[in-house]
């Protein structure tokens, strides 16, 4: 039977499915209940809920202006290769964005270039963890304290994974992680800050009281997104989804004007399911990427990701390097289906978009690397071990 695979996704369960319906039968609230169950899990005592992890970030680094208090210090160091939506965040909270490149082996910060940075008017830095893989926080985290600046630990894509032991996104001054459409647990839309910082919070709190709810046409819509999510995201009818041009899925697009709004009640007991359950869901997802790392072969063509040994990946997805363009666009066209993309196409210093906050514009070799090469390979629980072995199949024919 013909399946065409999602990228990414966390499947929503009838159970969750039924729970979400008598929830809001009954008109319950379980906001508080996923605040609790945050702050219980990571160990801080405050958490905030927002519609989305854009809409979070661009609070937290507004909040972290306000608490340095110094015009000055304006600027946020991200990755030179990394999700749009940090830089947009940056963009919307007044704020300017520099650039550090990143180390084409492992996906994280590069050290080196980082320790050599002039950080005089640095407010914070933001560490990516894409693909669930954590970057070398703790390294991270140490020249943020030696130099005097925040660090904010974004964990959107890295609910779950680990570094030293320690849960991705409890690192520096402040955590965000997301709820959005195929991140590792879902309720289609929603985004977090967690701290432990009560200066930071009071300053938040301020931030959040002004903050609109989602409007009923809003939450209309965000119902309808439930149900066909629900529906849809299986391999035997996303083709249906995928076949709509005006979906635009998988399409990564820069945004502007990001609307800041609280999290919904409507979809908050979805989210508190996935919570509940998001070691199941890991499990999944960590068996699929561990068999990637063991079973396709690194070669003149195909190279890996060396990810630290401090780490435990809950590999949203698993990223490999294709070297030949030809071979990568080859694997892209023929095995679009198995839920096979390229990810970001362009590293942030090629963004026309950010180009009057970017305070150094130039080269960056690293990131430059990876949006050429890069691909990801899906890792949800409809990945069986068969469409393992077809995947594999596909890309040892392709760059043979």
């Amino acid at each position: 039977m013909f399946k065409y695979f999602p990228p990414s996704g966390s499947p929503i369960t009838t159970q969750e499915i039924l729970y979400w319906l008598a929830c809001n039968a009954f008109f319950a609230d379980k906001r508080k209940d996923i605040n609790k169950s945050l702050r219980d899990r990571f160990k801080v005592e405050h958490s905030y809920l927002f519609t989305t992890g854009r809409g979070a970030m661009t609070v937290l680094l507004r909040s972290l202006k306000k608490l340095r208090n110094k015009a000055e210090i304006n600027e946020v160091i991200i990755p030179a290769y990394t999700c749009y939506s940090v830089a947009s965040s940056i963009q919307n909270a007044g704020l300017k964005v520099r650039l550090c490149d990143v180390d084409p082996i492992t996906l994280s910060y590069n050290l080196e270039k980082l320790q050599k940075m002039p950080f005089a008017n640095v407010l914070c830095i933001v560490s990516a963890n894409l693909y669930g893989i954590p970057n070398q926080l703790q390294e991270i985290e140490s020249i943020a304290k030696k130099n005097g600046f925040y660090m904010v630990d974004d964990a959107a894509q890295s609910f779950n994974a680990k570094y030293q032991e320690k849960e991705v996104g409890t690192f520096g001054t402040a955590g965000l992680y997301s709820f959005d459409k195929g991140k590792n647990i879902t309720s289609i839309e929603g985004g977090s800050i967690i701290t432990n910082n009560p200066e930071l919070a009071e300053i938040i709190d301020s931030y959040y009281s002004k903050i609109p709810s989602n409007s009923v046409k809003d939450n209309l819509l965000t119902a309808i997104k439930v149900i066909i999510y629900y529906l849809f995201l299986n391999p035997l009818l996303y083709w249906i989804p995928a076949s709509l041009p005006f979906l635009n899925l998988g399409k990564t697009r820069y945004e502007e004007n990001i609307q800041i709004k609280k999290y919904s009640r409507l979809v908050a007991p979805i989210a508190l399911m996935q919570i509940k359950r998001s070691n199941q869901i890991a499990e999944k997802r960590i068996a699929n990427g561990l068999w990637y790392k063991s079973n396709i072969e690194e070669k003149k063509t195909i190279s890996k990701i060396n990810e630290s040994d401090q780490g435990k990946p809950v590999y949203l997805r698993y990223p490999i390097k294709v070297k030949q363009r030809e071979k990568r666009e080859a694997i892209l066209n023929h095995a679009k289906r198995y839920g096979i993309t390229k990810s970001y196409p362009k590293s942030l210093n090629q963004l026309k978009e950010i180009e009057e906050v970017l305070v150094n514009p130039g080269e960056f070799e690293g990131a430059e690397q990876i949006s050429a090469q890069l691909i990801t390979l899906p890792t949800h629980t409809f990945i069986n071990n068969n469409d393992r072995e077809n995947i594999k199949n596909i890309i040892d024919e392709m760059t043979a």
